[in-house]
């Protein structure tokens, strides 16, 4: 997935570009329902803008209401910052999430306990992150009864893709295989990094506690899955983060299932999907989970009919807990690391890439590439490399089998001859 990526200082460049310069993307800075999508620090809606939507809605029969909220008194860049990648689908891993059963006609993971408490991005359009995060936190709440709150801060500020509060794209990776800043892989706990709304610095030295096994996008290559392949992949792998086109009329949502559609507009928020109920609205409704703060929308959740403002762009879900574990540890001849298949089936043509360098001339540079054909589940391998030197050294550790799992650890230990101490692991 990490090719998507290639592209991401242009997409930033295009969202820095005035409205009225993207003709393709139906954005009319004259219609009501687009109001504010220019970069400005000026509100997003004002009272004669919501008095405007509120009769728009009375002409067209909207079943939602719209009034002013905190988040209309926003700047829309602070609030909208999901920035689309071109050809992000290329060389992307996709899953068709074909239903295996008949669905229920509604499923809601907040009346099962499987939802984390409502967030807040403030002045910082870092809903990239926060809709990236949420699939994550609530995977962790469903699979392991436990409530944690996860630092939206750290994608904000550690990524190393130039993503902030001027916008970025999904970030599941992190989470996976790809390093930060600091050279670590994994969550960050919010109380290491408290959450600010700026792009601050990424100081370092965080503990990393939670990985993923994989993560994929639902579906096929293009834009919205259908409803029942999102469906499934709710059921299956929990709340799943979605992206929209967010306009005006969406911005003042204050409760109602909302049915107002603008084919023209452009993707440019992150969300999450959390469960649907196909008896309301014309066809049903998708439960959309926002980062506005709980005073947005109903508790800080909406009622969205299927396929509208194209509401599951780029769909995608989260593979938790991790099932392809690396034990760094230390060693009296040098480097120990052990693979382990916590998964219940079989692990196939795993490529395995071990590197530590450092050193206190930097002298130490080596790097062991092996394969292992296969893993039975609980089956442990382990690779002993000896080297000589002394001084502190990085070491790290990615398996990357066949299909879409990748894991990759990171370590930092101190060469004393042929002794190996490690000081942490992430």
């Amino acid at each position: 997935m990490k090719n998507a990526f290639i592209v991401i200082g242009v997409s930033l460049l295009f969202l820095s570009m005035p409205v009225g310069l993207c003709s393709d993307c139906g954005c009319d800075e004259k219609a009501v329902t687009d109001v504010g999508t220019e970069q400005s620090s000026a509100p997003w809606l004002t009272a004669d803008d919501i008095a405007a939507l509120q009769e728009q809605g009375k002409q067209e029969g909207w079943t939602f209401t719209v009034a002013e909220n905190p988040a209309t008194q926003r700047p829309f860049n602070q609030l909208c910052g999901f920035v689309v990648p071109d050809n992000w689908w290329v060389n992307a891993d996709f899953d068709p999430c074909t239903p295996t059963r008949d669905l229920p006609t509604r499923f809601d993971w907040r009346e099962l306990g499987g939802c984390t408490p409502i967030k807040n991005q403030e002045s910082c359009g870092s809903c990239w992150a926060f809709g990236t995060m949420a699939a994550l936190e609530c995977n962790i709440l469903i699979r392991d009864h436990q409530e944690v709150d996860l630092s939206e801060q750290w994608l904000v500020s550690c990524n190393r893709n130039n993503w902030g509060c001027q916008g970025g794209w999904w970030a599941h990776d992190y989470f996976q295989w790809k390093l930060d800043k600091s050279n670590a892989t994994g969550a960050v706990l919010e109380d290491e990094f408290p959450y600010v709304a700026q792009n601050v610095p990424c100081e370092g030295g965080y503990s990393h506690p939670y990985k993923i096994d994989s993560w994929r996008f639902v579906g096929t290559p293009g834009g919205v899955p259908s409803v029942n392949g999102m469906k499934q992949a709710i059921m299956t792998y929990g709340p799943i983060s979605v992206a929209i086109a967010v306009t005006g009329a969406f911005g003042g949502y204050t409760g109602g299932v909302f049915n107002q559609d603008d084919p023209g507009a452009g993707i440019n928020h992150a969300v999450a999907l959390v469960g649907w109920d196909d008896s309301q609205g014309e066809n049903g409704v998708w439960f959309l989970r926002n980062s506005w703060g709980p005073w947005w929308g109903e508790d800080g959740y909406m009622r969205i009919e299927y396929g509208v403002l194209k509401v599951g762009y780029a769909a995608c879900y989260v593979d938790y807990p991790l099932r392809t574990k690396i034990d760094i540890k230390s060693g009296v001849l040098g480097l120990n690391v052990d693979l382990t298949n916590a998964d219940n089936v079989t692990k196939e043509n795993i490529a395995w890439n071990i590197v530590m360098k450092g050193g206190v001339y930097g002298n130490v540079n080596l790097s062991l590439n092996t394969n292992i054909p296969a893993l039975q589940p609980s089956e442990t391998v382990n690779r002993r490399i000896m080297r000589f030197g002394f001084g502190p050294v990085t070491i790290t550790a990615t398996a990357d089998p066949s299909g879409p799992t990748k894991t990759t650890s990171t370590a930092n230990g101190y060469l004393l001859g042929l002794i190996l101490v490690i000081l942490d692991e992430n």
